[in-house]
This record gives structure tokens, C-alpha cells and sequence, in this order.
């Protein structure tokens, strides 16, 4: 019997290490899901996003109406516009770019720009050199809007009604998986609520 006792034992201890590996990957597995999930709540969703006037990266003088659409446009993606805050310096919002190019050129998606913190020759080199999918680009380069909005990461994406009214944020990169399972529905349901 003690020598059954001491084998268990010796046995287990030559598991605790193999049981420990298991638990670590396990727990990082289930941190790195966790982390795909980047919906936030923000205090602008059913509000409008905070008057501004700013220069885009053209320094042409913009303000709010930049997210005006018309309601009555048949192509229904158009109704709703996508504020996309990115910087040049950031490899994340790098990594989403083909993506906002996809839906811009392909989806025909009217994505608006919000250069955060950035330098305007550094942005327009990225955007000359990527391409923009943007329809216009707030320059924000003290990250003024950017606060007023409650930005707390690049990039973050917000959908927007036609009158700028913000009805849902996300951040982290955008893509296909993500706007499947987050916007594309999203925005059918909003539709289907309109027709009903």
C-alpha cells in the first residue's frame, strides 16, 4: 500500500509540470478570444459625435456635416457611415487597411477618416502609397475630437446613422470576420427596422 502511495505520487509529480503547461495554454487561449471580442461601450452611442470644425488632411475646413447622407439613397450601405480613427504610426490600423479598401472600392462603404494624433505628411504618405478609403479625413493631430469622443485605442470604428447619430463602436482592427458577425447584421436589422 505505501509503495502504491508513493508511486501515485511520484507519478503525479511527474504530471504536475505537464498539468500546469495544459492550464497556461489553456488560460491564454481563453485570453486571446477574449481579446478578439473588442466591443466597448461608449457614451456617444445614440448621440451625435461632438460638434467639430478641422481641417482634413488637405486642410480644407470640415465639420459634422461630413457624416451627413442622404436617406433616400438606394443603395442601402450608403445610408450609414463608417468614422474609422487610424494613425500612420499605428500597425494595427496598417493591418486593417486592405480591408477599409475592400469595403470602400469593393462594398462600396462610405468610410470617413479620423487621423488621430498623427503627423499630415506622414498620414498622406500611407494613404499615397496604400490608397484611401476614405471619403473625407479629419485631421485631429492633438487628438482634440478624438478625447471628446472617448477614444481610447487605434483604431476604432464607429458606425454612424445618415444625421452622425453614433450607433455602435468597436475597437481593434476591422475585418471580415468582424464586420460579418458585428456590422453587416447590425445594419440589415436597422434597415429591416426602417421598412417595417
Amino acid at each position: 500500500m505505501g509503495n502504491k502511495n508513493k508511486k501515485l505520487t511520484s507519478h503525479f509529480k511527474l504530471m504536475l509540470p505537464s498539468l500546469l503547461g495544459l492550464l497556461f495554454v489553456v488560460a491564454m487561449m481563453f485570453a486571446l478570444t477574449a481579446q478578439q471580442d473588442q466591443i466597448t461601450p461608449s457614451v456617444l452611442v445614440g448621440k451625435p459625435i461632438p460638434s467639430f470644425t478641422a481641417s482634413d488632411l488637405e486642410s480644407v475646413l470640415i465639420g459634422n456635416s461630413v457624416f451627413q447622407t442622404n436617406n433616400d439613397i438606394s443603395q442601402t450601405d450608403k445610408r450609414f457611415t463608417l468614422l474609422n480613427v487610424w494613425a500612420s504610426w499605428c500597425a494595427v490600423c496598417q493591418s486593417e487597411h486592405d480591408f477599409l479598401m475592400k469595403l470602400a472600392v469593393q462594398d462600396n462603404i462610405r468610410i470617413v477618416g479620423l487621423n488621430y494624433r498623427d503627423d499630415r505628411s506622414d498620414a498622406r504618405k500611407v494613404l499615397s502609397t496604400l490608397g484611401s478609403p476614405y471619403v473625407a479625413n479629419i485631421f485631429d493631430p492633438d487628438g482634440k475630437l478624438a478625447l471628446d469622443m472617448g477614444v481610447t485605442v487605434t483604431p476604432e470604428t464607429y458606425l454612424l446613422d445618415s444625421q452622425g447619430i453614433v450607433l455602435f463602436r468597436y475597437s481593434g482592427a476591422l475585418d471580415e470576420k468582424v464586420w460579418q458577425h458585428y456590422f453587416k447584421p447590425l445594419i440589415q436589422k436597422l434597415l429591416n427596422n426602417k421598412t417595417s
